[in-house]
């Protein structure tokens, strides 16, 4: 590993998800769950970049940033704070309170990324990922949905969709490659996107499960061709 990182969040689902934006690079990943339990990380620990969520219950994230850009053995350790409202003044809390960086729930993808990057330059992209528009078909609920792959790797895809399943739960998908391939497979939704943003539409990432050898083989080739 070449950094750690410290989540923190009362709500175990945004952390889910910057975890799983965080899969493919080599960082050792911390949580927590309130300001209390981030200083005792951040004092035994001591993580290279922090993401912290500002409304939490008991000490919230603004209160804990203070906390830590108060004391030398710390002040430098980068605290990237994240919030719902995302308003001028949590905004201006949050700088008060010592914050390096600000961002705003839902997170985007590219922009957490690119923002730990800037702190902790080891953090990518967890596999290439490729663009596409996919005609696909998944099940969740004994109900058939209808969807459209937007972007691809080896280990899950992109869907656009209305329909939102909860991070974590299962869903059947099927869809055909360019080059005649079928997959048809269980996944696992990773992260959902709720909000129509410039780069991304409405839907949620899938992670791959179960994947038989000549399938995940027939992905990797068109991935590597792509």
């Amino acid at each position: 590993m070449n950094g750690t990182i410290l989540l923190v969040d009362d709500n175990t689902m945004f952390i889910d998800i910057q975890k799983e934006y965080l899969a493919g690079s080599m960082v050792n990943i911390l949580t927590a769950h309130n300001g209390f339990e981030a200083l005792d990380v951040v004092k035994s620990r001591r993580p290279d970049l922090i993401f912290m969520d500002l409304q939490m219950p008991r000490m919230d994230g603004a209160e804990c940033c203070r906390e830590i850009k108060s004391d030398p053995a710390f002040d430098a350790i980068p605290v990237v704070m994240v919030t719902t409202k995302g308003n001028e003044e949590d905004q201006k809390n949050c700088f008060v309170a010592g914050c390096d960086h600000f961002l705003t729930k839902p997170l985007d993808r590219d922009q957490f990324l690119e923002v730990a990057r800037r702190f902790l330059p080891v953090v990518d992209r967890r596999e290439r990922r490729h663009k596409v528009s996919i005609e696909a078909t998944f099940s969740a609920h004994d109900a058939v949905q209808t969807c459209r792959v937007l972007d691809i790797s080896v280990g899950g895809a992109f869907l656009a969709t209305d329909f939102f399943g909860m991070p974590r739960s299962v869903i059947h998908l099927a869809f055909t490659l360019p080059d005649g391939t079928t997959i048809d497979t269980p996944c696992r939704i990773a992260w959902v996107n709720r909000v129509t943003m410039p780069k991304l539409p409405k839907g949620f990432g899938v992670k791959f499960a179960l994947l038989p050898k000549e399938l995940k083989e027939s992905l990797e080739k068109y991935v590597d061709i792509e």
